[in-house]
């Protein structure tokens, strides 16, 4: 598994700051797992293992959260072109633009004199693309609460405990990606997305159900994990202390191996048909565990 490593010099990347082109450097990972030969004959496995593309990894990012950090220029003597932060929620327009109401007065002032920001979103541990970030860099424009749907304002309304008439009376603000970075947290790596691909892009379908998955197969069904593993990688089941779901999308699902020694690994398995909701996603684990359980007992292709 090859990682690309993005090295930042003196980037500005609050506000999009002298973005004149970062340094790329390709490594070979040390969480790399070599796999001994798989087996071909999995149902529901294929041998092309595939990923999201960074552009729809971004996008699953914006559409897995609901808040995350405003970043302005202050407009304030002695602290000129100082970076201000503020804590706000949001909901992710069709394009991939992020619409969301002011709740700063400092914020809001900000930008009445550079409508120039960032905003930076982290997605929750636990979920769809569990801990990566991304970082929108864009203009700001005002926009009318009209074309926030209704549902999106509740959604909001829950979020940050107030009520729907009060979010719906914010000063409504629009920023428009011209440059969008992200942080891959499961691959450890980072990357600029180009802003088209990004708006273009459909996130992970299977982001909503992402959470419940993941607590079921850590939870309930770990050992089945371990045991599938173990089959499927060619390591023996006692050499294995652990292995973690960490993500699960149409394309395939990834997982963390440590072994009794050395470090963690990680594993990427490909789906040969997508599944379409989380009750498809689990009876796909269902059966894969059924199938490893099978094959180490020797029984696969008996019946």
């Amino acid at each position: 598994m090859v990682v690309e490593v993005l090295l930042f010099g003196s980037i500005g990347l609050h506000l999009g700051i002298g973005l004149s082109h970062p340094t790329l450097r390709t490594c070979r990972s040390r969480c790399a797992l070599k796999l001994a030969t798989v087996h071909a004959d999995w149902g529901d496995l294929t041998d092309k293992v595939l990923r999201l593309t960074d552009a729809q990894q971004a996008k699953t990012v914006a559409a897995a959260c609901l808040d995350g950090t405003l970043c302005t220029e202050l407009d304030v003597p002695g602290a000129e072109g100082a970076v201000f932060s503020s804590a706000e929620t949001f909901v992710v327009g069709p394009t991939g633009a992020l619409m969301f109401g002011l709740t700063s007065e400092q914020a809001l002032h900000n930008l009445q004199s550079r409508k120039r920001a960032t905003f930076h979103i982290r997605a929750p541990s636990g979920g769809a693309a569990a801990g990566s970030s991304i970082s929108l860099i864009g203009d700001v424009e005002d926009i009318s609460v009209d074309i926030v749907l209704d549902a999106d304002l509740v959604k909001l309304s829950k979020v940050c405990g107030a009520t729907v008439e009060a979010v719906a009376a914010r000063s409504w603000r629009r920023l428009v990606p011209t440059h969008v970075h992200l942080s891959d947290a499961v691959r450890g790596r980072e990357a600029w997305v180009p802003a088209s691909e990004y708006m273009e892009a459909t996130g992970n379908p299977l982001a909503h159900v992402a959470e419940a998955l993941l607590k079921k197969m850590n939870g309930a069904h770990a050992e089945s994990l371990v045991r599938f593993v173990s089959v499927y990688s060619g390591i023996p089941h006692d050499k294995l202390r652990s292995a973690e779901l960490l993500g699960v999308d149409q394309l395939g699902f990834d997982l963390r191996i440590e072994q009794l020694t050395g470090p963690p690994s990680l594993m990427r398995v490909g789906f040969r048909l997508p599944p379409a909701n989380e009750e498809e996603g689990v009876s796909v684990f269902m059966k894969l565990f059924q199938e490893a359980y099978e094959k180490q007992r020797g029984d696969w292709g008996r019946m």
